[in-house]
């Protein structure tokens, strides 16, 4: 079997210029002795360790209560009863699910209607985003019996559907306007 001239030709010209990429690399050279050892830059000081300081941890003074037995006052307004106010943080807890859509506007109205409907029992809504589901979800039970009792009031208010699903809560939930003043 015989090559034809213009396919040996095209091969042998594919092997010079492959032998020739390969050729032409350079090798590494070492650096001088005086690039190595650059003088320090003025710019920057490395100098310093923070170990070395010797400085005193913060502290904060701790709130005096008068020994008179009454009360302290606010301090921002010298007014009432000074109360201590638990920091707001996300803890395990549970929710009652009403709806998972992946409709972020039926989700909205959804969450108007639960508003509406859950405005005398002091509870949290929330829409919460998990890919693709917009879930609307009520409350921030800190035990499950207080979910069972919330799906329990979400199922005779019309959400048959209602389940409890284990979440992160709020420790200190900020309850509408209407939900927290006194009757």
């Amino acid at each position: 079997m015989m090559i034809d001239w213009k396919k040996g030709s095209l091969l042998l010209l594919f092997a010079g210029i492959l032998m020739l990429s390969c050729a032409t690399t350079r090798k590494a050279t070492e650096p001088a002795p005086e690039a190595a050892k650059a003088p320090p830059s003025p710019l920057f000081d490395e100098s310093f360790d923070p170990l070395t300081l010797n400085d005193e941890d913060i502290r904060f003074e701790e709130e005096k209560v008068p020994e008179t037995g009454e009360p302290a006052t606010t301090p921002a307004t010298g007014k009432g009863p000074a109360t201590r106010v638990e920091a707001n943080r996300l803890i395990n807890g549970f929710r009652v699910q009403l709806l998972a859509t992946k409709d972020i506007e039926t989700a909205t109205l959804a969450k108007k209607e639960a508003e509406f409907t859950f405005a005398e029992d002091s509870v949290g809504i929330y829409i919460e985003f998990d890919s693709p589901y917009y879930k609307l979800r009520i409350g921030d039970c800190k035990t499950r019996e207080e979910a069972e009792r919330l799906r329990d009031i979400a199922r005779t208010k019309g959400y048959p559907q209602a389940w409890i699903v284990r979440t992160k809560v709020w420790s200190n939930p900020n309850l509408p306007k209407t939900a927290t003043e006194n009757p």
